[in-house]
């Protein structure tokens, strides 16, 4: 690998990360790297997808890389616009576990079962460089994940969750078998073009625009063990992969906050009703919120404003849509807000998103 001081390198070099979670140097680019994979053998133009964004494509496989999302976002859009119609996600999700997951994969895999491998995986997924967080239920039989995209954006929807459940039933399959399969899947988003894809790959009931994305499995399948189980080596890869999320923690309470936040942004939820849906008192969340050094107020902003940017970048999507789709109730109050927020207007954020598409 070169040590000069490239734009990766600029990426791995220390420094005090900037306070907009999209420009924060922490996602671990194992997607970007497959898809790098991906378009050279399609014969895509890899190059035009990486341009002025100061992440090289040569040096996404090294461990110490870690991209922005906005960097991330910004390739993904132009690799999806150049294969229109291909199941990007798919292919990249069911490749290889290690390929997938890279240590995560290892620590799953060296489990003493599937249940250990299931709580790890839980604990562990964003060190993967996934780029959803997951949840899981037990109820009736069933385990239901729940995949949500980390920082919405209608535009890598559909790439983004294939991506993730593809590769969450590859690895099922190489711990369980090749007969694994889910009992349901259920997605946010329209069937795409080649829906035949997923049938062949799933194997199950399929429910599509169903408003939330959902994996369900048998529960029994949790009891099983692990063939490949390995003590020494499950522990030095959890070890490795909570020294990577050591770098950029978040506290739980406001992790949580955040995702209800951003599942009902369009209706611009009240602390009460955020409470609510964490089962606390409105007073036990402001004084937890309190200790973490956060207020309710603040954090919503900082939710509303992250989704605003992505948003922004896309040119389809108009500013009085932005507006609604962050609770705002008209145009000219998000544009005072959102110069409040960043310093600068929304026209000039999307002017320079599109000089990087």
């Amino acid at each position: 690998m070169r040590h000069s001081a490239g734009p990766c390198s600029e990426l791995r070099r220390p420094m005090t990360l900037p306070t907009d979670p999209l420009l924060r140097p922490v996602i671990p680019p194992r997607v970007l790297a497959g898809l790098v994979d991906l378009g050279r053998r399609d014969g895509a133009p890899v190059a035009s997808w990486f341009a002025g964004t100061g992440v090289d494509p040569d040096e996404l496989t090294s461990p110490e890389v870690r991209v922005p999302y906005r960097q991330t976002a910004t390739i993904l859009r132009r690799a999806l616009r150049s294969m229109p119609g291909e199941p990007v996600g798919m292919r990249l999700g069911r490749r290889d576990f290690l390929l997938s997951f890279g240590m995560v994969g290892l620590a799953v895999r060296t489990s003493a079962s599937v249940a250990e491998a299931f709580e790890i995986a839980l604990e562990l997924h964003r060190a993967s460089g996934t780029l959803v967080d997951a949840e899981a239920e037990i109820a009736d039989g069933v385990v239901v994940l729940s995949l949500r995209q980390r920082f919405p954006d209608p535009e890598l929807t559909v790439l983004v969750v294939e991506e993730a459940m593809c590769s969450v039933v590859a690895l099922a399959r190489s711990m369980i078998g090749a007969d694994c399969a889910p009992v349901s899947v259920q997605l946010s988003y329209p069937p795409p073009p080649y829906v035949a894809e997923y049938h062949r790959y799933f194997e199950c009931p399929i429910r599509f625009a169903a408003g939330a994305d959902h994996l369900v499995f048998p529960v029994e399948y949790l009891r099983r063990p692990l063939a490949t189980h390995d003590a020494t080596i499950r522990a030095t890869a959890v070890a490795s992969c909570r020294r990577l999320l050591a770098e950029s923690p978040a506290p739980d309470l406001v992790a949580e906050v955040e995702a209800v936040l951003s599942l009902s942004m369009a209706t611009a939820p009240t602390m009460a009703a955020v409470a609510e849906q964490l089962h606390v008192s409105e007073r036990t969340l402001r004084r937890q919120l309190g200790a973490a050094g956060e207020t309710f107020s603040a954090l919503r902003d900082r939710v509303r404003e992250r989704y605003a940017t992505v948003l922004l970048s896309n040119p389809a999507i108009t500013i009085d849509a932005v507006a609604r789709r962050t609770g705002f109730s008209d145009a000219r109050e998000f544009r005072r807000a959102y110069q409040r927020w960043t310093g600068r207007p929304p026209s000039t954020v999307r002017r320079d998103s599109r000089d990087l598409t």
